[in-house]
């Protein structure tokens, strides 16, 4: 495998004192992109000025991804139950563009309470033709007993999830975010982890080979990391890391060697 370049840019932030805007993301639907706002735990859309909720169910984490490859992006959800950290279930709303307003429909539905369940991602691992769903649990394994972040998989075949990967961990270090994107332009999705040890934070990228991930580039240890996300950047994915305090954002852009 050809070498790749690593380029580092850091964006240094202004100190500013504001209200915290409702986090949002675009989704597709048909040929047109839409604006979506989460603001205390609900999915909301706009008509002018004027919110409207998409969803009733209180959501811990969501992702838009289209899982059907019909040019609508679906909804996949993380909802409450009782508990106020974990979830209870992982529901997938289909979404269509009616008399002005988006409209979210459920899918599909699954219990997911007994895994306590915290993040929710769609990628395409290995370009088999199903969706890649990644859902971040909170457990032990048959052969790890003490419990923390796990990373498992699944495959959407249109009717339900199918087990892929159930993994143990990506390293010994501890998963605390996770993003996914071709930053390498190969065609299918790398899964970029940031993992912690102590007070620091680094980034692995892992390759899906099958039967596991296997590492093919680790980044230097940071501080004060809050979580990673994938943008794109003329083309190519981009991948940010989210700091807490004073340095907001540092864009992590690979490029491949001529």
């Amino acid at each position: 495998m050809k070498k790749f370049l690593l380029m580092i840019i850091l964006l240094i932030g202004a100190v500013c004192i504001h209200c915290r805007q409702p986090e949002s993301c675009d989704i597709a639907i048909g040929q047109n992109s839409y604006k979506l706002y989460e603001k205390n735990n609900y999915l909301y859309g706009k008509i002018g000025m004027k919110p409207y909720k998409i969803a009733d169910e209180k959501i811990i984490d969501y992702a838009i991804y289209d899982i059907d490859n019909d040019g609508n992006e679906e909804i996949l959800a993380l909802t409450y139950g009782g508990d106020e950290v974990y979830v209870r279930d992982f529901i997938i709303y289909g979404t269509e563009k009616a008399e002005e307003k988006i409209t979210a429909k459920e899918i599909y539905r699954q219990d997911f309470s007994e895994i306590k369940p915290w993040k929710v991602e769609a990628c395409n691992l290995d370009n088999d033709g199903e969706a890649d769903i990644f859902i971040g649990v909170h457990k032990d394994t048959i052969f790890y007993k003490d419990v923390r972040n796990r990373p498992f998989f699944y495959s959407w075949d249109g009717e339900r999830l199918n087990k892929k990967w159930l993994g143990s961990f990506f390293s010994d270090w501890d998963l605390e975010d996770i993003a996914f994107g071709d930053y390498y332009n190969l065609g299918y999705d790398l899964a970029a982890v940031l993992e912690k040890r102590d007070d620091g934070y680094r980034v692995g990228i892992y390759k899906f080979v099958g039967f596991g991930f296997e590492n093919m580039s680790t980044s230097e240890i940071y501080t004060n990391v809050k979580n990673i996300e994938t943008n794109s950047e003329g083309g190519l994915d981009v991948l940010t890391l989210n700091f807490s305090g004073i340095i907001r954002n540092i864009h992590v852009t690979y490029i491949k060697n001529n």
